[in-house]
């Protein structure tokens, strides 16, 4: 019944609203723009419609296709993704005219809901499958049936919401003059709050969203909705990108090696006897120290400019998947405790290419930060 209405909902948009802006004229400004408006929506409209509805109420008498349906349809959800790219784009346009151009037409139309009511519909509905899955999944897994296709129908599910999730982000970030689709797939974005020191010694604090592609990372200030921007926005701020794969690879191998260095620290903090206990039993075992790796030292780009680790700028994350360690100050166990958190804080040195680019280099790595 839900995918009903939300095809019902769709077709308000499309033979609602597009059919009349493509019958009747639109006002001059606004010529052109109802591609933006409306992105790929009559490509997802048709499909639902003709297609995946007929699908799922086949799914009713035969439960066990739901899963296979999904997984079926992994690539033509992407086109999900492709609407919710342009979906900040579309929000901007809307807003300018939602008062005026949009309202005669939904007055015309005799609609209850507002047009950005109804376009962000595909993006309500992209995340709810997920639910619908994981339900049968609970099911299924009380009544002791197979559970393996449901498991891949929810993975699948829960990427495509995520990948929406993160088309819109990357839409919303303004004042890029790079091609954005060439920087690869988005790996990882997140908010950050940046220290850096000004000209007057003082540090301050300031929050960055960034994203990690494939060939770059993008830093960004969030728009500051106090300051009458109603729609939200992150704004260009700067980049970093490596000079080659091999470079980018070296590091990765790098920041790996620190990273489980690092963890390694953590265990010996939290139980130092088991942690002894266990290397002692692998060093028994005849476990040998990983080789430094020459190829990749070879590869490692060096700043041209000193390094000061009390003056570089640290990223300290929002996410943490690992809680702050206590631990007792010295003495008979009394007094203040000193607390360590997770290494996220991140150290970046820059040296600039031949082609006076500004390429991440020699200190990108992750510290353990001290409270």
């Amino acid at each position: 019944e839900t995918e009903k209405h939300y095809v019902a909902d769709l077709g308000l948009i499309v033979e609602g609203y597009m059919g009349t802006m493509t019958s009747k004229s639109v006002p001059e400004d606004m010529k052109g723009k109802d591609k933006i408006v409306f992105g790929n929506i009559h490509q997802i409209f048709d499909w639902h419609k003709d297609y995946f509805l007929g699908e799922l109420e086949k799914c009713l008498a035969e439960p066990e296709r739901l899963a296979q349906l999904f997984i079926k349809h992994e690539r033509r959800l992407h086109m999900y993704v492709v609407y919710c790219q342009n979906k900040p784009k579309s929000e901007h346009i809307v807003s300018e005219y939602i008062e005026t151009y949009f309202e005669e037409l939904r007055q015309q139309l005799g609609h209850r809901l507002q047009l950005n009511d109804l376009l962000i519909k595909p993006v309500q509905r992209i995340m709810k499958y997920q639910l619908l899955l994981k339900d049968f999944l609970k099911y299924y897994t009380k009544a002791g049936m197979d559970t393996e296709e449901l498991e891949k129908a929810v993975e699948v599910m829960c990427f495509v919401p995520k990948r929406c999730n993160d088309m819109m982000n990357v839409g919303r970030l303004q004042g890029f003059e790079g091609k954005i689709t060439a920087q690869g797939k988005l790996l990882q974005q997140d908010t950050f709050t940046v220290t850096e020191q000004d000209s007057s010694f003082l540090s301050r604090a300031k929050e960055r969203r960034v994203f990690l592609f494939e060939q770059m990372v993008i830093f960004s200030e969030p728009i500051d909705r106090k300051k009458g921007f109603s729609i939200p926005g992150y704004i260009f701020k700067n980049s970093i990108k490596a000079a080659s794969p091999d470079v980018c690879r070296a590091w990765v191998n790098d920041v790996v090696q620190i990273l489980e260095s690092q963890r390694n620290f953590l265990n010996a903090l939290q139980s130092p006897i088991e942690y002894q206990r266990r290397e002692s039993k692998s060093n028994s075992l005849g476990r040998c120290m990983r080789p430094p790796l020459s190829a990749a030292s070879a590869l490692r780009p060096h700043s041209s400019a000193s390094i000061d680790r009390h003056k570089l700028p640290s990223l300290h994350s929002y996410n943490t998947s690992l809680p702050a360690l206590y631990l007792p100050s010295q003495g008979q166990g009394q007094g203040p405790s000193e607390t360590y958190s997770q290494p996220v804080c991140l150290y970046f040195d820059f040296f600039f290419s031949p082609s006076g680019q500004s390429t991440m280099a020699a200190s990108c790595c992750c510290a353990l930060h001290y409270h």
